[in-house]
């Protein structure tokens, strides 16, 4: 499959590539079946030798491709030619904020592929975050804590917001009573300054998300 990611929600756009790797491959496995490369970077050869790897007890590898609009000339003539006959073991991401519309490039992943637009901000708060880590998406949880904790969010709003999330899921008693002790021990190091909050909020998610 092909996929032309284009707008400036960075944050929906990670929430969409992590249900598609939770598709081609488990958790455990993405280190040797998903890699991202960096368009300004990129060269032909590189390229080619990425999309011939096979997978690794997977349906198919996942290449994400940044800043799709600076991939040079040489590599966008190849890719035309390559989507009227993708490899079957490889789904590619192109992704940018912007593209023209007038690039035969972009119209050529339109037609071949699906071109999903994240132009509009999932509401960004604490609640979201909780559901996030509870879904087990560390990258878009981080990325999100980040935004909250410059947006002025208060830790213990955070923690609140994780602790109602965890009594409405559906959990044993003995795994919801470990997490809930994460959150206090959390809490314990945020209030006596043992950890500053945003170091302790990542441990505290790692734990969440890990265990």
């Amino acid at each position: 499959m092909i996929y032309l990611f284009v707008g400036e929600d960075e944050f929906s756009k990670d929430i969409k590539l992590q249900k598609i790797k939770e598709e081609l491959f488990p958790p455990r496995l993405e280190s040797f079946n998903f890699e991202t490369l960096y368009s300004k970077d990129l060269d032909l050869i590189t390229l080619q030798e990425k999309l011939l790897l096979l997978p690794v007890k997977a349906k198919q590898r996942l290449i994400l491709i940044k800043g799709a609009p600076k991939l040079n000339a040489e590599i966008k003539k190849y890719l035309l030619s390559y989507f009227k006959n993708p490899l079957s073991h490889v789904s590619i991401i192109f992704e940018a904020r912007h593209i023209d519309r007038r690039d035969t490039f972009f119209s050529g992943i339109s037609k071949s592929g699906e071109q999903i637009n994240f132009s509009e901000s999932v509401e960004i708060n604490a609640f979201t975050l909780a559901r996030q880590i509870l879904q087990k998406r560390i990258s878009p949880a981080l990325r999100l804590l980040r935004q909250l904790l410059l947006k002025g969010e208060r830790p213990e709003k955070i923690l609140g917001a994780i602790r109602y999330q965890l009594h409405r899921e559906r959990l044993s008693s003995q795994d919801k009573k470990r997490k809930l002790s994460f959150l206090l021990n959390c809490d314990i190091d945020i209030k006596t300054g043992r950890l500053k909050p945003e170091f302790a909020l990542e441990r505290l998610f790692i734990r969440l998300c890990y265990s």
